[in-house]
């Protein structure tokens, strides 16, 4: 319990984060769909897939759109990652990148998909495959930077443990 309450707070931190962007004509950063990316490398059907469905929850919630649409899109995603994470190297900086690529097209796919049921015109689906490149562009600067960042902390961390801190 403690740890998808860790995901829900993290994802309410990127939802915040995402929110104070200023909007970019390609886009903003989606960082719910890095951390769901996350849960399917890192976690059990049993944490990740509620947790995902809950982070997909949140951000209907806050974008407006349909309740349930982005749930059952990431729930997807989670499932579809964490059907083939026992084959991958989940530490490699290269998958990561390569996740969110797959994962940006699939989440478009499902939207599309999703959205035939739910929308009573067909055009939604030219927005979505338009808007795709700059998202994809945008997701992939965001995974380097995290990244970058991640790799910075765990270098700075091993360096204080190192030179006698809190340990």
């Amino acid at each position: 319990m403690k740890t998808l309450l860790t995901y829900l707070i993290i994802g309410t931190v990127f939802v915040v984060i995402e929110t104070l962007l200023p909007q970019m004509p390609f886009g903003k950063p989606n960082l719910l769909l890095l951390l769901v990316l996350t849960l399917g490398l890192k976690e059990k059907v049993s944490l990740g897939g509620p947790a995902s469905w809950l982070l997909g929850c949140l951000q209907d919630s806050l974008a407006g759109s349909t309740l349930g649409l982005f749930g059952l899109v990431y729930l997807i995603l989670y499932l579809c990652l964490r059907s083939v994470a026992g084959h991958l190297n989940s530490e490699s900086p290269a998958l990561l990148l390569f996740l969110i690529l797959a994962g940006t097209l699939l989440q478009g796919m499902v939207l599309i998909f999703t959205l035939g049921f739910l929308a009573e015109h067909g055009t939604y689906w030219r927005q979505i495959v338009a808007a795709l490149p700059g998202q994809l562009a945008v997701n992939l600067l965001a995974a380097l930077i995290f990244l970058q960042t991640s790799s910075w902390l765990r270098s700075h961390a091993r360096h204080f443990g190192r030179k006698g801190g809190l340990s």
